[in-house]
């Protein structure tokens, strides 16, 4: 299985690196509103910006852990996220946004009462016996993720946002799916600069219901926080400097599983694909903390998206 996802990924640098001979990324051309791809690109870093776009990412993740086969594991999915921004006559901005992932394989522990994947092992990790056998998840929807948001950019370039979040239990491989629907708090606090932009994102969730049926009551529960930041730094012809780690702390976890802590960056670039803007991205990061049990050591990411529609004006 390795093998295979180092060919794919092999094959996604090869296409980033190829990108400047078959795209066109002249940064001072401009869209319908006027604005550069440049400007653009930075658009789309920032949870408030005015572009309605579709972000494709493929993730490749390789797990450690003290778990006899933890280092072994791989986890490779897709993510698709449609952001729609719409444009307040206060200058602010409402932003919806709701995230489709699709599994190509979870690492998941098998034991006679259930399957344990990622999240479900930092819970337990005290209670699972070593030497458990592992297998792979089939590939499936999870579970979809949501919010709505209300902020904006202000004159002097700082960026601002307050929405709530959420995930929806969609997922339809049984070892990977909560049952649960989760609700929390969305805060962005961030800024724009002569450089770029860079910033923070906080959710917390929390399970608010749960949908398993009356035979198999789900015995967990969910509070979690995550921070994510965005940082770009602006070069020439279309490229910047890019870093989208998400931290996480579990606070149901046991002991020594509660952290997720990644850092890392990559490059981006922004051009135009059959007249369309497209950002590729790809980036690399390494867990400088990770859960002692089981958790992801290092996770590469790709990713390809279109603005398919630019509403800096009204």
């Amino acid at each position: 299985m390795r093998t295979r996802s180092k060919v794919h990924a092999l094959l996604l640098v090869t296409a980033f690196a190829a990108a400047p001979g078959w795209v066109t990324a002249n940064p001072d051309d401009t869209d319908q509103t006027g604005r550069s791809l440049a400007e653009l690109s930075l658009d789309m870093i920032n949870p408030f910006g005015s572009v309605f776009a579709v972000y494709n990412r493929y993730e490749y993740t390789q797990f450690q852990g003290d778990l006899t086969g933890a280092d072994d594991q791989v986890r490779q999915n897709v993510d698709v996220t449609a952001s729609w921004p719409f444009l307040l006559d206060s200058g602010k901005r409402i932003v919806a946004r709701m995230t489709f992932p699709v599994s190509l394989g979870e690492p998941t522990l098998f034991t006679v009462e259930r399957d344990y994947v990622e999240w479900a092992i930092r819970q337990e990790a005290d209670n699972l016996a070593d030497g458990l056998p592992w297998f792979d998840g089939h590939g499936a929807l999870g579970d979809i993720e949501w919010d709505v948001a209300w902020g904006g950019e202000s004159e002097s370039g700082w960026i601002t946002g307050i929405g709530v979040a959420g995930v929806l239990p969609t997922g339809q491989d049984g070892s990977i799916e909560r049952d649960q629907y989760l609700l929390g708090p969305d805060l962005t606090l961030g800024r724009r600069t002569d450089w770029g932009i860079v910033g923070v994102r906080a959710r917390h969730f929390v399970d608010v219901a749960d949908v398993s049926n009356a035979e198999e009551r789900i015995t967990w529960d969910t509070n979690e926080t995550h921070v994510s930041l965005f940082y770009a730094y602006a070069l020439d012809n279309g490229w910047s400097l890019v870093s989208n780690p998400t931290a996480v702390f579990d606070w149901e976890a046991a002991s020594g599983n509660e952290v997720l802590l990644p850092v890392g960056g990559g490059a981006s670039r922004m051009f135009r694909w059959f007249g369309v803007p497209v950002k590729m991205d790809l980036e690399l990061e390494y867990y400088v903390v990770s859960p002692d049990a089981f958790g992801p050591e290092w996770l590469a990411r790709f990713s390809l998206s279109p603005a398919i529609i630019d509403r800096a004006r009204p």
